[in-house]
């Protein structure tokens, strides 16, 4: 059997990719189609996943070393990827919560407990801005942004080739489908001198990797301020961890 490992940071990296996609398509023509854009946008999703991901784990060292704070708890309970709190409409009783620990002991997941809530991105984020103190206005950047940016992430990521169409009340043909164009459009990051209603096509320039990455960055210094505004404790000031990520999420220049 191999040792423990603990676990391995890896969001500074893909953001890394992410950012060079945006340089490399900002060294384009606009209106030519940067396929780096799509690396950027991409790795720019994969990237604040990742960190959320892993600020979880750091939570959890932080408990184990000894911390007992209220705000530590609820910011674990707040990213933990599976809530059993809605089964059957009563919390998880004892031998729910005693096989989940048996569980996470071998690093498996519950997954086949009827009812199980799985959290994704979006709601890990929401509910971590909540745990700390501060949630995000839904209706505001960057948490707006952030749920666009992953709507394009898996649009791009799950793409289908159909796209619904019917006519509209001035009898102009309305796509149905791709209803995120229209909310992307609104922010200006578009590609130019095209009617081709291709989504690919329409993020495929500098303008939206830098979007993206400029999203990915917000939100996470947000999630960081919010933390340096809740902790009691030196947890912040002490971990080099926090500081690189500060460091390393900056916004492309």
């Amino acid at each position: 059997m191999q040792p423990d490992q603990g676990f391995i940071i890896d969001s500074d990296h893909l953001f890394k990719i992410a950012k060079d996609g945006y340089q490399k398509a900002s060294q384009g023509h606009e209106i030519h189609r940067q396929n780096d854009a799509i690396v950027a946008i991409v790795f720019s999703a994969l990237a604040l996943e990742a960190f959320i991901n892993e600020l979880l784990f750091i939570a959890k060292m932080e408990k184990l070393s000894g911390s007992s704070e209220d705000w530590l708890d609820k910011l674990i309970e707040a990213i933990e990827e599976c809530s059993t709190d809605g089964i059957a409409g009563k919390k998880p009783n004892g031998w729910i919560k005693c096989f989940n620990k048996f569980l996470n002991t071998f690093k498996l997941e519950l997954r086949f407990i009827r009812g199980a809530t799985w959290k994704s991105t979006t709601d890990k984020l929401m509910s971590a801005s909540k745990a700390l103190g501060s949630q995000f206005d839904k209706r505001s950047s960057p948490y707006e942004d952030f749920v666009d940016l992953f709507k394009l992430r898996n649009c791009l990521v799950h793409l289908k080739p159909e796209d619904l169409i019917e006519p509209g009340e001035d009898k102009i043909d309305k796509y149905v489908g791709r209803e995120l164009i229209e909310k992307l459009r609104n922010k200006e990051i578009f590609q130019k001198d095209t009617s081709v209603q291709s989504i690919t096509l329409l993020v495929s320039n500098a303008k939206a990797a830098k979007w993206a990455c400029e999203t990915t960055s917000k939100m996470v210094i947000a999630i960081l301020d919010k933390l340096d505004k809740t902790a009691t404790s030196d947890f912040t000031k002490d971990n080099e961890q926090l500081a690189l990520y500060r460091e390393t999420f900056q916004p492309p220049t």
